[in-house]
């Protein structure tokens, strides 16, 4: 399971958003993390999310052939928490084209993962959101409730 998030426009000379995610394999911390100023600008919060769960999810697909090659292939869905409710309908709902025609192709694979049962999207509270802690300064008690959960260690 995982969590991804971004922050909309944070760089103030580009306007470019960071993409944040990680991702823990079972119940143990976290085994894969990443912080990134996204390609382009993205134009809303939910395109600036939307791009986050794409970057995420790639990293997913990664592991699970890590694990399949392996001989430990998944038999469920990766979970991936996300606090954008509109980036969650605009990867399950096509149907969003018209306002999102816009969104360069290479983040609409995101769909086909869902609609294989690859990854399951999972909404999470913005105050709960682990990935913050990549994208965004946080107040000491945020940081340490956050690092607590990606190494999975009782509070």
């Amino acid at each position: 399971s995982g969590y991804c998030d971004a922050d909309w426009g944070g760089d103030l000379d580009d306007r470019k958003s960071t993409t944040g995610y990680c991702l823990s394999l079972g119940n143990g911390g976290a085994i894969s993390w990443n912080t990134r100023k996204q390609q382009s600008v993205a134009l809303s919060t939910t395109e600036a999310e939307y791009m986050a769960i794409t970057e995420a999810t790639k990293e997913i697909v990664h592991l699970r052939s890590i694990l399949t090659d392996i001989g430990r292939p998944p038999r469920q869905p990766t979970v991936l928490h996300g606090d954008n409710q509109g980036s969650m309908k605009l990867a399950t709902n096509p149907l969003f084209h018209c306002r999102t025609k816009h969104i360069d192709i290479r983040y609409h694979f995101i769909r086909d993962l869902v609609s294989k049962g690859v990854v399951r999207l999972a909404y999470v509270r913005t105050d709960m959101m682990v990935a913050d802690i990549l994208t965004k300064a946080l107040p000491s008690p945020k940081i340490n409730l956050f690092r607590q959960a990606l190494l999975e260690e009782q509070p």
